[in-house]
């Protein structure tokens, strides 16, 4: 790297499958360190430098921060997990990072709920219950069907739909019980009314609490009653009949959770009666999303997060005008993955990227009792959305897969 190229200091790199493309784009512009959970392996060829720190261990990231940033460095995280305590860490350290309090305020579901009602944005009817009978009473209250889901998971994991007494039940446990990572569980469980309609994301970058939407996508669900996000289509969205209504959510609900600066990512549903605000991560999004936009757009999201820590005003203008789509692959059933394999797909016209995210060996169970089972992913490009999804379907039959079927008794021993 010249002289002179800034610093920039990521904190939890997440999987290679889902974040390559991000360290890969990084390290073309900046001198790049990291704090890892353990020694760099996939990250090292991108990597000046790095410290191993446990990301939930705040003192311990906070002195691996230390250490590696200097004047002028920036700091990034793109991971749900470590998002809270990389803020903290930037707080002591008096580097630009969202603040602690708006990271607390995105990570924490009820919060941000509570928050938006009382200022009259976006109001869903929605408690928060630490038994299955404060579940029923709340379920009562706002009228069938509702959500449950933990309070401060991700994921997608232990949400579900329930229409009656008995899937509130039902629902109540595995979303009480639900973890991820080193996020807090066992917090309650939000029960909030349903959302009907189309559900979206909205990447935005916010710079001195001003959010700037940037591209929208179109998310794809699966393996209803749960709400598992199957794929992701980006493509046009500003001459949407919706558009200026939800970019106006989008800026009001940064500005009520106090949202300083970063890139962030926000989920709604498109009722009937309006866009309503699901939930508001303060970081990246994740599922190769911001790598669909930049395949759809030319605008770089990575990049935009590193310019906003390191006090740059981002380029935002887009280059491209295209749609690219995500898809992910899972099994039929419940299984142990004997084989993988992608190579075929890459020969179909349109087909951008494909990877294996299953490994040999790996056991998976489908929603919900396993967090995201997926077997591969392909991003396909296109002029609009029937090109990208002739492409997909066209390549998905290409993924050679090998499952083995678990016993009953290996399903219940593996959840």
């Amino acid at each position: 790297m010249p002289h002179g190229t800034p610093h920039l200091t990521i904190v939890g790199s997440g999987n290679a499958q889902y974040r390559r493309y991000a360290l890969q784009s990084l390290a073309e512009r900046y001198r790049l360190s990291a704090v890892l959970p353990a020694p760099p392996t996939w990250q090292l060829p991108y990597l000046a430098d790095w410290r191993q720190a446990d990301p939930a261990d705040e003192d311990a990231t906070t002195a691996a921060l230390a250490d590696l940033t200097g004047p002028g460095a920036g700091v990034l995280t793109w991971g749900e997990t470590v998002l809270e305590t990389t803020a903290r860490a930037a707080e002591k350290l008096s580097l630009r990072h969202m603040s602690a309090r708006s990271a607390a305020r995105c990570r924490d579901k009820y919060l941000t709920r509570t928050l938006l009602a009382e200022a009259g944005v976006s109001a869903v009817r929605h408690g928060l219950a630490r038994t299955a009978e404060e579940a029923l009473r709340i379920a009562d209250a706002i009228g069938y069907p509702v959500v449950l889901k933990p309070r401060a998971q991700a994921g997608s994991i232990g949400v579900v739909l329930a229409t009656d007494a008995e899937q509130v039940r039902d629902g109540f446990g595995p979303a009480a019980g639900a973890a991820y990572g080193s996020l807090p569980a066992g917090l309650g469980v939000l029960v909030e009314e349903y959302l009907p309609g189309p559900e979206i994301s909205v990447d935005s970058v916010v710079r001195d609490g001003e959010a700037t939407p940037v591209h929208v996508a179109r998310k794809r669900l699966g393996f209803a009653p749960h709400f598992e996000e199957i794929g992701h289509l980006v493509t046009g969205w500003t001459r949407e009949p919706w558009a200026a209504e939800v970019a106006e959510l989008v800026v009001e609900a940064h500005r009520v959770l106090g949202i300083e600066v970063g890139v962030t990512h926000a989920e709604l549903r498109l009722t009937p009666s309006g866009p309503r605000l699901v939930e508001l991560n303060g970081r990246l999004g994740g599922d190769l999303i911001p790598y669909a936009s930049r395949l759809a757009t030319g605008i770089d999201l990575v990049v935009a997060a590193a310019e906003l820590a390191l006090g740059r005003v981002p380029d935002l203008t887009p280059t491209r005008q295209g749609c690219a789509e995500v898809r992910f692959h899972y099994p039929s059933h419940d299984g142990t993955v004997r084989r993988v394999g992608v190579y075929e797909t890459v020969s179909v016209p349109g087909i951008a990227h494909a990877d294996v995210l299953a490994e040999p060996g790996t056991r998976l169970l489908l929603p919900p009792r396993q967090v995201i089972p997926r077997l591969a992913v392909l991003v396909a490009t296109g002029a609009d959305e029937d090109a990208c999804g002739r492409a997909l379907d066209t390549a998905l039959p290409l993924i050679d897969t090998d499952v083995t079927p678990l016993d009953e008794a290996d399903t219940h021993a593996v959840a």
